[in-house]
């Protein structure tokens, strides 16, 4: 067994822990800093690009970064990265209930999922609630208590109880089961009107142009937590999973496979479901504890599927989809920078997934391809390479894309998410409202971990 002593420990390599670890070295008088990470093989956490051959990128965790995302264009300039517009031009696909298929130039089809007057009122009373909400502090709201009693389903079905309304009541549950990769019978409302505050509303959210999905990274996301880490070099032990922090007044000792380090802090940078799976000595306080067992993930199949050519963009299509009753809930074009060669990356979520991992790969294969095929005509199915993740089944993520909280647990837990723990600290996506759920989430939550623990040691 190793013993490694260091002035911090930081506990995961996606984008949250390798963040703590760069702004660690920045730092005057930088200090001694260890990074472990579970994985054996790569960063990145849930961010994950595999190169082909011919030195295609294929994104097949998290992907995008969107205006507004400030932690995540410094980070990728620090890194020397650079970004490119996702492809929008021409129309988008909205696949109806009943399998009809509406070409739509907006840049997602509000008009067509809430066409009625009620509808749309309720999309615009669902964004006021979001305002009302403490960005920081949303379980500290004046309507927090009621609002998180409540799951987001039941909510929808309440203000959208008239048949004439089930094209809009559908369509808000299927979008947030998209963001979420749940059921929304899972879902608190309160969670769910947090997420649309933290990411300044459902349009941006939702939207490639102006929204969440508009830019990508040349090169694939991964590559700016690979340049972190050729940067950390040997501060970075890869293979090394976490099973026991213990600590007291003085000192953190963080027990690894092979290795332990004593440490004056931690930051713990993983999954709130991983982070519940460590042994601490002594126990956590009964309330984070109960929070880590409170913070479930959803499941989500991402799906990249490669051509020679983007024959999409011949058609006068963005390659972008939207379904709500077929399996595939959304499609974008996963093309590099250079268009070559043709790429598009598909999603299935939540209750979906979940039956898709009871076929075979080929079955879902050919799914997948029938549902592109329907969309975007014959030439979906000449396929030159199919790639899938099911998140739920990576060891070290179990599941996608973030942790959700379900009723009562923001109301209950909500102010202990960023609490230190005597030295032991916490980042992740999670505890971010920078965004909360994406990368730059993780990367603001790193930031901060970071000055925590530089702050508590001067």
């Amino acid at each position: 067994m190793e013993n490694v002593e260091v002035d911090f420990a930081v506990v995961g390599a996606g984008f949250a822990g390798l963040t703590a670890a760069w702004r660690l070295t920045n730092v005057d008088s930088p200090p001694r800093m260890i990074v472990l990470e579970a994985r054996p093989d790569r960063v990145g956490g849930r961010v994950w690009t595999d190169t082909l051959d011919d030195g295609t990128w294929l994104d097949k965790g998290g992907t995008w970064f969107g205006p507004g995302q400030e932690y995540s264009y410094k980070l990728a300039e620090e890194m020397g990265a650079c970004t490119y517009p996702t492809y929008t031009d021409g129309d988008s696909i909205l696949v109806l209930e009943d399998g009809t298929i509406v070409r739509y130039a907006e840049d997602f089809p509000l008009d067509h999922l809430f066409p009625a007057l009620g509808g749309l009122a309720v999309m615009e009373e669902f964004a006021a609630m979001a305002k009302k909400l403490p960005l920081d502090a949303p379980w500290e709201g004046t309507h927090a208590a009621e609002w998180d009693k409540q799951t987001f389903a039941a909510w929808v079905d309440s203000q959208l109880d008239d048949s004439s309304f089930a094209l809009a009541r559908m369509a808000l549950k299927t979008i947030m089961m998209g963001v979420f990769c749940i059921d929304t019978a899972e879902l608190s409302l309160l969670d769910a009107l947090y997420l649309i505050r933290s990411h300044h509303g459902f349009t941006r959210l939702m939207s490639v142009k102006g929204g969440d999905q508009q830019d990508r990274i040349i090169g694939g996301a991964q590559s700016i937590a690979n340049t972190i880490a050729s940067k950390l070099g040997d501060r970075i032990r890869l293979g090394t999973p976490v099973r026991t922090i213990k600590h007291d007044d003085d000192s953190v000792t963080v027990i690894a496979d092979n290795l332990t380090v004593r440490a004056k802090r931690v930051i713990v940078a993983i999954p709130p479901t991983l982070a519940g799976h460590i042994q601490y000595e002594p126990l956590l306080p009964a309330g984070r504890v109960q929070l880590l067992q409170r913070t479930p993930v959803g499941s989500v199949l991402k799906v990249v599927t490669v051509y020679d050519e983007a024959w999409w963009r011949d058609d006068d299509l963005t390659g972008q989809s939207f379904a709500l009753a077929d399996p595939v809930g959304a499609t974008f074009d996963g093309c590099t920078d250079t268009g070559t060669p043709g790429v598009l990356i598909s999603f299935v979520f939540g209750p979906n997934a979940r039956a898709f991992g009871r076929l075979t790969k080929e079955e879902r294969q050919q799914r997948i391809v029938d549902s592109l095929v329907k969309r975007f005509g014959s030439d979906a199915a000449d396929v030159r390479l199919y790639e899938e993740v099911e998140w739920a089944d990576q060891q070290w993520t179990q599941g996608g894309m973030f942790a959700h909280f379900p009723t009562g647990v923001l109301t209950n837990y909500g102010s202990l998410i960023q609490e230190p723990v005597g030295r032991i600290h916490w980042a992740g996506t999670e505890t971010s409202s920078a965004f909360h759920g994406s990368i730059n989430g993780a990367i603001e939550s790193g930031e901060r971990a970071a000055k925590e623990v530089v702050d508590a040691e001067s």
